[in-house]
């Protein structure tokens, strides 16, 4: 174990680490099980940004679940590498399998991390702007998130994790090996922060040129600008683990990984909820909603302002005709009724 790439210390201990780990998942299906219910109590009914929050969940409690029983073997083997365990035949063995984790787990944080992007993506289409340069927009900013998911997946060293152990052992600890490993980290990275703000911007737009109060505008920025707090802690993932000539610990890396994952579920869970602030009665909660242009954050109407629709493809717009039909003059028709009373003297 001398010259592998795994000699390094522990920056936490077991129960700690796993403590994160559990606390994490324990409050992301609070606040999962809370947008479920609040989507059923409005819509009836789940979108597909709901299906996407609820497959990061479902991700995120499989990495829980992996790492219960993989963090046994990592602090064992983190006790044998600084010396408090002894050495025995057994642990390369042991080495070896618990790397083969490595290249699934990392797939799995960006498939979930990145099916939070896509929940938001998919939120932002659904709500159905009718400005074309919208649509535009929110079609670039797909295609660029799909292709830095692909391009984050594609650049993991998987030889370092399943390419057996003699080439772990006498590869993966080269210089130029680690520098590849770090590289490939930050440039992750960049396409993470990057995504994120190329996200924040499609509600900009659609709130820019809309005809409401600046009151109400800062309100809906600051509700979906809650993505500034997962790129926050993108880059505190990076800058912790930051080492240029040595190989990032395991431990440390894939907590801080955890903790962005969890974070992009709970902002996830609290930025969509369009519901909490429009209701039916076409009200904003910080006032009333002027109907006209048609704001697709602000949504909804009433049977003062038109009445709500949904379309076959699972669109939930909101028209914005009046049920008050208006007749034209020419069709209106007056009655005259005169009554003629005669007196009779007597």
């Amino acid at each position: 174990m001398a010259d592998s790439t795994f000699m390094m210390r522990a920056k936490m201990s077991k129960h700690a680490f796993l403590g994160v780990l559990w606390a994490f998942t324990v409050i992301d299906t609070v606040f999962v099980l809370f947008r479920i219910s609040v989507r059923i109590a409005f819509f009836r009914r789940l979108f597909v940004d709901d299906f996407f929050v609820l497959l990061a969940w479902a991700i995120m409690l499989t990495t829980a679940v992996i790492w219960q029983i993989q963090g046994q073997v990592l602090y064992k083997l983190y006790a044998v590498s600084t010396g408090q365990e002894p050495y025995t035949p057994a642990v390369l063995p042991m080495f070896e399998s618990f790397m083969r984790y490595i290249a699934p787990m990392t797939i799995m944080f960006y498939s979930g991390l990145w099916a939070i992007k896509f929940s938001f993506m998919s939120f932002f289409f659904r709500l159905n702007s009718k400005v074309k340069s919208h649509r535009i927009w929110w079609y670039v900013v797909m295609f660029v998130v799909g292709g830095v998911y692909i391009a984050s997946v594609a650049d993991i060293d998987y030889k370092c994790s399943r390419g057996g152990l003699e080439f772990i052992l006498t590869k993966c600890s080269d210089l130029d090996h680690i520098h590849y490993q770090n590289r490939t980290f930050w440039a992750n990275c960049a396409g993470d922060v990057v995504t994120d703000m190329l996200i924040l911007s499609i509600p900009i737009l659609i709130l820019w040129n809309t005809r409401i109060s600046l009151q109400k505008k800062l309100v809906l920025f600051g509700v979906f600008s809650a993505t500034v707090v997962i790129m926050a802690v993108a880059i505190i993932r990076v800058v912790v683990n930051n080492s240029l000539n040595s190989s990032v610990d395991i431990g440390w890396l894939y907590l801080w990984s955890f903790v962005e994952m969890g974070t992009a579920i709970i902002i996830a869970c609290v930025a969509s909820f369009r519901q909490l602030f429009v209701t039916s009665q076409n009200q904003h909660l910080f006032g009333k909603v002027n109907p006209t242009p048609y704001n697709p954050l602000l949504g909804g109407s009433s049977k003062k302002y038109g009445r709500s629709q949904e379309r076959p493809g699972g669109e939930d717009t909101e028209s914005q005709t009046s049920d008050v039909a208006i007749m034209p003059m020419s069709s209106v028709h007056v009655r005259h009724d005169f009554e003629v009373a005669t007196s009779t003297k007597k």
